[in-house]
C-alpha cells in the first residue's frame, strides 16, 4: 500500500508506529492485532481501514448491486464495468499495469462521472478516492508540463503529484476526445507499464489506479442509433469502427479493459434520478432533526420539467437546487422548520411543513 518506501523498512516503520500508537491508547502490555496494523496504513495512504482489511472479492461481488443503487437506467454499463473489474481480479491481472481501463462513451448528464464515482466508493472506500482531470485543459504539447511537471523544477505535474500521494484512486479523465495527441501517447504508456516519470525523475506507480475516461465522442451518433433501438454492441462497434477512428488511434483504442456506451435517459429514468435526489436531500436534513418526503406528484413534475434528452439530468440537478434546496434554505434562514417538523414538497416544487410534537 506504500510506494514511498521499500520492504523491509516500510514494514518495520509499520510495525513501529502501531506499536507506538497501541502503547499510547491501550498500554505497553496491549496485543497488536491486524486492525490496528490496518489503521496506521489507513492513515498514512487515505484508504479507508475496512478497505484495507477487506477482501477484495467481496468488493467486486458487490459491485452490480451498489452501482444500480446510483447509476439508473445504464444496465449494460453497470454489468461491463463490474465484469471487467472481475476479470482483472480473476485471472490475475498483470502487476504492471493499472487494475483496469476504461473508455465511457456517450451523452452529457448520463451517468458516465456518477459511475465512476460509485466505483471509487465501492472499490476504494470513498469517492475522495478520486484524481479528476479536465482534458480540455491540455489541449496543446506544453500543457504536458502541466500534467508530469516542468523540466528542471523541483515539483511534480498535476497528474503525477496526485498519483503520488494518492497511489490507490479512479483516476478519471474528462472529455479525453480534447486531449492533444501527444497526451494520449502518454496514457499509451501508462495503459501498458503502469507508471511515468515525473520531471523530478521519480517513477510513479499507476498499478493500483483504476483509469476512466470520458467522453462525448459520437453522441450525436449513439443518440439516433438508440432511437433506432439498435443493440449497443453493435453501436459500440460503429464507434470503433467507424465515428472515433479520426480522433483515437486503433492502438490506444485497444488497450483499454473495456469501452462503454451510455445511452440517453428516457423519463422513466428521470424519474427514477429525481427520487434519488429527493434522498440526497433528505439524508442531508436528517442530522439537524428534521424529516423530509416528496410527493408523487412533485417528484413527476420536477423529473417532467428537468428533463432534456440533450443534457440528461444536469438541468434536474440544476432544478432541484433552484426550487427545492432554496425553498429549504429560506425556510431554516426564517425559522420556520425547527427539529422534528417535516418538509413535505408538493407540485410545483413549493414546500410546506408539517409540525413535529413538543416533547
Amino acid at each position: 500500500y506504500m510506494h514511498e518506501t521499500y520492504l523491509p523498512k516500510k514494514a518495520i516503520e509499520v510495525a513501529r508506529e502501531t506499536a507506538l500508537q497501541v502503547s499510547q491508547s491501550r498500554g505497553k502490555d496491549a496485543l497488536v492485532t491486524g486492525e490496528d496494523v490496518a489503521q496506521i496504513v489507513s492513515s498514512k495512504t487515505g484508504i479507508p481501514t475496512m478497505s484495507v482489511a477487506e477482501d477484495e472479492k467481496e468488493k467486486l461481488l458487490g459491485l452490480e448491486e451498489k452501482m444500480h443503487g446510483r447509476v439508473i437506467g445504464q444496465d449494460e454499463a453497470v454489468s461491463a464495468v463490474s465484469s471487467a473489474l472481475r476479470r482483472a481480479r480473476t485471472e490475475l491481472r498483470s502487476q504492471a499495469r493499472p487494475i483496469a481501463t476504461f473508455l465511457f462513451l456517450g451523452p452529457t448528464g448520463v451517468g458516465k462521472t456518477e459511475l465512476a464515482k460509485t466505483v471509487a466508493e465501492t472499490y476504494f472506500g470513498s469517492e475522495d478516492m478520486m484524481v479528476r482531470l479536465d482534458m480540455s485543459e491540455y489541449q496543446d504539447a506544453t500543457s504536458i508540463n502541466r500534467m508530469l511537471g516542468t523540466p528542471g523544477s523541483q515539483s511534480g505535474g498535476l497528474l503525477t503529484e496526485a498519483v503520488r500521494k494518492q497511489p490507490f484512486a479512479i483516476v478519471l479523465l474528462d472529455e479525453l476526445e480534447k486531449a492533444h495527441p501527444d497526451i494520449l501517447n502518454i496514457f499509451l504508456q501508462v495503459f501498458d507499464d503502469g507508471r511515468l516519470t515525473d520531471s523530478v525523475g521519480r517513477t510513479i506507480d499507476f498499478t493500483n489506479t483504476i483509469i476512466i475516461c470520458t467522453s462525448n465522442a459520437g453522441t450525436q451518433y449513439i443518440q439516433d442509433a438508440v432511437g433506432r433501438a439498435e443493440d449497443l454492441e453493435v453501436i459500440k462497434t460503429h464507434l470503433v469502427e467507424e465515428e472515433l477512428r479520426g480522433i483515437y488511434r486503433p492502438e490506444f483504442l485497444n488497450r483499454f479493459d473495456g469501452i462503454v456506451v451510455f445511452k440517453p435517459l428516457a423519463q422513466e429514468d428521470v424519474v427514477e434520478i429525481t427520487k434519488l435526489f429527493m434522498k440526497a436531500v433528505a439524508s442531508r436534513l436528517d442530522p439537524k432533526g428534521i424529516g423530509f418526503r416528496a410527493e408523487d406528484a412533485a417528484v413527476q413534475d420536477l423529473a417532467q420539467r428537468g428533463f432534456d434528452p440533450k443534457f440528461g439530468a444536469r438541468p434536474l440537478r440544476r432544478l432541484v437546487q433552484e426550487e427545492v434546496d432554496n425553498a429549504i434554505a429560506n425556510a431554516l434562514l426564517q425559522g420556520e422548520v425547527r427539529r422534528r417538523d417535516t418538509i413535505v414538497l408538493t407540485e410545483g416544487g413549493k414546500i410546506r411543513i408539517e409540525k413535529g410534537e413538543d416533547l
